[in-house]
C-alpha cells in the first residue's frame, strides 16, 4: 500500500469512528472539540472539521454554519487556553526579585516569534494544544496573541474545511503533507511543555533558596 493510500485509510478509519458522534450531536460534537483543544485537551478538532466539511459536501450539512462553529469554537478555545496560562499557570513562574532572568528571556523570545508559532502550530499536533497556554505563561501581550490567533484559526478553519469540501474524495492531499510532520510537531510540543516544567522547578528551588 502506497503511502498515500495509507493516509487515506487512516483518515478514513478516523472519521467512521467519530461518525455516530456526528450523528448523534451534530455541530456541537465539532464545537466541543474545536475548542478544548485549545486549553489543551487533546480532542479531534481536525478530523471532525474534515468530516464535517465532508458531509456538508454531500449535502448532509451547510458548509457555512461547518466553517463559522469551527471557527468561533477554536477561537474562544484558544483565548481561554491564553487566559489559563496567564491568570492561573503563570502564578507557577511568578519569581522573587532579582531571580527573573531566565523567565525574562523566554517572555522575550515568546514575544517576538510567538506570532509565527500560533500560527503554524494551529497545523500541527500537540503545538496546536499547547501553545495557547504557553503564550499566557509567557505573557505574550495581549495585541500580538490576538493577531496570531486569528490568522491562524482562520487559515486552518479555511484550509481544512473549504479543502475537504472542494476535494470531497481527493481529500488525503489534506494530510498528505502535513502527515509526515506528526512525530516533529509531537516532540516539539514536548520541549516546549518541558521547558515551561524547567522553568518553575527553577523558580520555586530560587525561592525555596531565599534566605
Amino acid at each position: 500500500m502506497s503511502i498515500e493510500a495509507e493516509i487515506t485509510s487512516s483518515l478514513t478509519s478516523r472519521i467512521a469512528e467519530l461518525q455516530p458522534y456526528l450523528d448523534r450531536y451534530g455541530l456541537w460534537a465539532l464545537f466541543v472539540s474545536c475548542l478544548t483543544e485549545g486549553f489543551g485537551i487533546p480532542l479531534p478538532g481536525e478530523t471532525l472539521l474534515i468530516a464535517c466539511a465532508l458531509m456538508a459536501a454531500a449535502g448532509q450539512m451547510d458548509l457555512a454554519s461547518v466553517l463559522i462553529v469551527a471557527w468561533v469554537g477554536t477561537q474562544l478555545g484558544d483565548i481561554i487556553g491564553y487566559l489559563l496560562g496567564r491568570r492561573g499557570l503563570k502564578r507557577l513562574l511568578k519569581p522573587e526579585a532579582g531571580h527573573g532572568q531566565g523567565l525574562a528571556r523566554a517572555e522575550a523570545l515568546f514575544a517576538r516569534w510567538g506570532v509565527g508559532l500560533l500560527m503554524i502550530g494551529r497545523f500541527l499536533d500537540g503545538i496546536r494544544q499547547t501553545s495557547n497556554l504557553a503564550a499566557g505563561m509567557l505573557a505574550m501581550p495581549w495585541g500580538r496573541f490576538l493577531a496570531g490567533t486569528l490568522m491562524g484559526t482562520s487559515l486552518w478553519v479555511g484550509s481544512f474545511g473549504l479543502a475537504a469540501y472542494l476535494l470531497e474524495k481527493d481529500f488525503h492531499a489534506i494530510t498528505r503533507f502535513l502527515s509526515p510532520l506528526r512525530p516533529y510537531s509531537l516532540a516539539l510540543a514536548g520541549l516546549l511543555v518541558l521547558g515551561l516544567v524547567a522553568l518553575v522547578v527553577s523558580t520555586r528551588r530560587r525561592r525555596a533558596s531565599k534566605p
